[in-house]
């Protein structure tokens, strides 16, 4: 018995995990290059090494300065949750903690068009978590609302009010724990999806074609699975930038001349 309801946890995380990796899911993550165009445009990025070369880079940079929020945000609620769930005083702990981690992240963040686009994939998480998977996933085994729906929902409140930011990182991060998404799976599938959403963004700028692009994109598991090697357990609070060339470059998105694409 028991091990047929492990087996169908597992399928369930299975089948999540399947959806998050489908292009058509709306989170918005299309609509960044993270600093792949401006690489272009100014010459760093000229052929497939230079690709290969800047897609290591932007990995392990992204891994050790927004994979600690990811982490830290799976964890808040686990860390914080006392037995009681419908403690109004929990709710208030957990997600004080939340808009810490949400503060730190904008702090930690030095150029806006990166903040604007983790705000805008980040609200775009949490939008989806209501409206595709809320019904199922907010409710305990006793039908009351668990406290991660109880959070989210404030979350979206707050952000909407312009008291907080809505980061992808911590959004993410909050958003795979309410699904029963593993940490380990969840910081995979993080990063999966930066590589997967840079390297979308080469095919559109005409670098590489859609095929080479899934041999570059088998090519980038060594690079995140180095990454997450070294970054697995890092906290928010050591969160770092290994790589100031690829923060100058995004910051200067908004300063070409022409661009197809926002961020």
């Amino acid at each position: 018995m028991n091990n047929s309801a492990t087996q169908k946890n597992i399928n369930k995380e299975d089948w999540l995990l399947w959806q998050f990796a489908d292009s058509a899911l709306p989170t918005g993550g299309f609509v960044a290059s993270s600093g792949l165009e401006v690489a272009v445009q100014s010459g760093y990025v000229k052929d497939n090494n230079s690709l290969l070369i800047f897609l290591s880079s932007s990995i392990e940079n992204y891994a050790y300065s927004a994979l600690p929020f990811v982490t830290d945000s799976w964890q808040v609620i686990s860390q914080t949750s006392n037995n009681d769930d419908d403690n109004d005083d929990n709710d208030a702990l957990i997600f004080e903690n939340f808009i810490k981690l949400d503060y730190l992240y904008e702090t930690c963040t030095s150029n806006v068009i990166t903040k604007r686009a983790s705000k805008a994939q980040g609200v775009a998480m949490l939008t989806l978590f209501s409206k595709s998977f809320g019904e199922e996933f907010s409710k305990d085994n006793e039908g009351k609302r668990n406290i991660s729906d109880r959070i989210i929902d404030k979350f979206k409140f707050e952000v909407r009010k312009e008291n907080t930011f809505g980061h992808l990182p911590v959004a993410f991060g909050l958003v795979s724990k309410c699904l029963g998404i593993s940490l380990e799976r969840a910081q995979h599938l993080f990063l999966f999806l930066f590589s997967r959403a840079a390297l979308s963004a080469a095919v559109r700028l005409n670098i590489v074609g859609p095929y080479y692009a899934q041999r570059i994109l088998t090519e980038c598991h060594s690079y995140v699975e180095s990454s997450l090697e070294k970054t697995c357990n890092i906290k928010a609070n050591d969160a770092v930038q290994t790589s100031p060339i690829l923060d100058i470059l995004q910051g200067r998105h908004d300063k070409l001349y022409s661009r197809l694409i926002n961020s």
